[in-house]
């Protein structure tokens, strides 16, 4: 994860390799190695490893598969301490000459120098430049993730700037010959960088190895998985993807729940909840309070929570009575879910503002989350017209206000919810929709794009702490 230099084996114009690591600190110790150029990118090109004059402490291998056998050899003489191979065309083809391709890969290796790969994306890690992709952002987070597919490993290093994800590091590690998810676990579980993993695995050649890596880790932190190749189909396709052998869903879902691991169903899910636990506590119950500038979600949002395995309980008297002396009657609903869109538009009250309804929420002691959910960014854009960005920096720092007392000072997670408006004509809709969610963010609360997605994570968040204190 931290070589002090760096060799691109099968460097070109176009690769993503050369081009990410040029744009990172490891640009100074970074080799470039293929005999059919003399220079890229304006930077001089070697015909093999051995013609460096300076040791090497990672090498990435992008070469022709019938190569890579050669290649390594030349990488062990070198004294390379570490290989990511990231040639394809080896055991995930089925083929019986690409599998005894990968057992020569394997022999050349074994005892010598440590393989990531093959088939796979490598590393990407901030602190030390390693990356795989140019767009990747250098600033380190708390997030550290294993992932078996490349593809997803890249949407990680890529979207997570987006759903404000920031990384330790991200592990792409394909067919695993010979550094496998269970190595990537246990230097993650002890890695004081890493906060929250985020696990992406089709098989694994050793059960009883990831069982125990898996069991390490959950004791000290949050680990959430994701496992492709669930159905028979899947399955079919894990094998052709990575070599795997993806065992029953029954199987995974035994070993994750004996684990203490939290599983989700899909991509979005998984960044959605790596989301809220890097914001958020997890909850101490089941309750949730969704308090909304539209009452017309009302009913599918709490059947939502219901079949999450939360509970949209009924406010006190006490909670109601407050609430009706901020919230006006006509048109709205005082309850659970909260339909209070008067006081959004309003912001202050007669008796209070959108803030103090927060925190009126948070007090009620059979309410443990909360959820705002803010859907009608663009209707206010309408009502407010050319004073629409003033009225909605004020609106946004009053709900961060009400969200900071429930979450830092009562210790209850808060959700939001914000449709980005990704579909709008106007652009000035889509500009205030990620102004109000940048705000949220830069004050370290989890944004979600859909009601499902808060309450999914949400949930996601409410297993894990119970299975913690469970433990």
């Amino acid at each position: 994860f931290n070589p002090g230099s760096v060799a691109v084996i099968g460097a070109s114009q176009g690769d993503d390799f050369t081009a990410a690591l040029k744009s990172t600190k490891i640009r100074k110790n970074l080799f470039l190695v293929n005999p059919k150029y003399k220079e890229i990118l304006d930077k001089k090109c070697h015909a093999s490893i051995l013609d460096i004059k300076d040791g090497i402490d990672y090498a990435i291998v992008a070469v022709p598969a019938s190569l890579v056998p050669k290649v390594l050899g030349e990488c062990i003489e070198k004294g390379v301490k570490a290989a990511h191979i990231f040639s394809a065309g080896f055991s995930e083809t089925g083929l019986d000459e690409r599998i005894r391709l990968e057992n020569e890969v394997k022999e050349v290796a074994e005892g010598k120098i440590k393989l990531i790969g093959p088939n796979c994306m490598g590393i990407y890690c901030p602190k030390s430049g390693l990356s795989f992709n140019k767009n990747s952002s250098p600033e380190e987070g708390p997030v550290g993730v294993i992932s078996q597919s490349g593809t997803f490993a890249q949407l990680f290093a890529t979207d997570g700037k987006i759903k404000n994800i920031s990384f330790s590091k991200v592990i792409s590690y394909g067919n695993a010959i010979d550094l496998d998810c269970p190595d990537f676990l246990e230097y993650l579980s002890d890695d004081p960088e890493t906060k929250i993993i985020a696990l992406y695995i089709e098989g694994t050649r050793n059960g009883r190895r990831l069982k125990s890596a898996l069991t390490k880790a959950t004791r000290k932190k949050p680990v959430v998985a994701l496992k492709g190749g669930i159905t028979k189909q899947g399955s079919r396709a894990a094998s052709s993807h990575t070599a795997s052998l993806a065992g029953s869903p029954e199987t995974w879902s035994s070993l994750f729940k004996q684990t203490g691991v939290v599983q989700v169903e899909n991509f979005d899910e998984l960044a959605d909840t790596i989301l809220a636990f890097t914001c958020s506590p997890p909850p101490q119950g089941k309750g949730v309070s969704i308090i909304t500038s539209s009452g017309g979600f009302s009913v599918t949002e709490t059947d939502s929570c219901i079949k999450a395995g939360l509970e949209v309980p009924q406010l006190g008297e006490k909670t109601i009575a407050e609430l009706r002396k901020i919230v006006p009657a006509a048109g709205t609903s005082i309850g659970n879910p909260l339909d209070a869109w008067p006081i959004f538009y309003d912001k202050y009250g007669a008796s209070g503002t959108i803030s103090d309804v927060i925190k009126l929420i948070a007090l009620d002691k059979d309410i443990h989350a909360l959820i705002v959910h803010l859907d009608e960014i663009r209707y206010m854009a309408q009502v407010w017209g050319d004073t629409v960005e003033y009225h909605l920096k004020e609106l946004t720092s009053i709900i961060i206000d009400g969200c900071e007392y429930a979450r830092d000072k009562i210790g209850k997670p808060v959700m939001l919810c914000i449709p980005l408006d990704a579909y709008s004509e106007k652009e000035d809709d889509r500009r205030y929709c990620l102004m109000v969610k940048k705000a949220f963010e830069y004050n370290r609360f989890p944004v979600f794009s859909s009601l499902d997605a808060s309450i999914k994570a949400l949930s996601n968040l409410y297993k894990y702490g119970t299975r913690f204190h469970n433990d």
